[in-house]
C-alpha cells in the first residue's frame, strides 16, 4: 500500500543526497522508501545505550580523575609551542 507524505523542500534535498549515495554504492536506483528504511536502520545502529554504557565501562578507572584533563592542557602547550617554531 502507497501513501503520500509531506516534507518539506529541504528534508526533500537531503534525502535525495542520501539516496544518491545510495546509489553510487549499491549501483542501482533507490527509491525513497529505501532511503528511508536505511535511514531508520542506521539510526538503530547509533543509539545503542548499552553498547555504549559498555565501551564506556571497559575504560572506566583508566585515568585518574582530572587526569585526562591535564593531558589535554599538556597537549595544547606543546601543540602551541610547536606552532610557534613554525611561525
Amino acid at each position: 500500500m502507497t501513501t503520500t507524505i509531506q516534507i518539506s523542500e529541504e528534508t526533500k534535498k537531503k534525502l535525495f543526497m542520501i539516496m544518491n549515495q545510495l546509489e553510487k554504492e549499491g549501483g542501482r536506483r533507490v527509491t525513497y522508501d529505501e532511503a528511508i528504511k536505511f535511514l531508520f536502520k542506521e539510526e538503530k545502529i547509533e543509539f545503542q545505550r548499552e553498547k555504549f554504557l559498555d565501551n564506556i565501562r571497559k575504560y572506566q578507572g583508566v585515568l585518574k580523575p582530572n587526569e585526562g584533563k591535564d593531558l589535554l592542557k599538556e597537549l595544547r602547550v606543546k601543540d602551541h609551542e610547536r606552532e610557534q617554531r613554525f611561525t
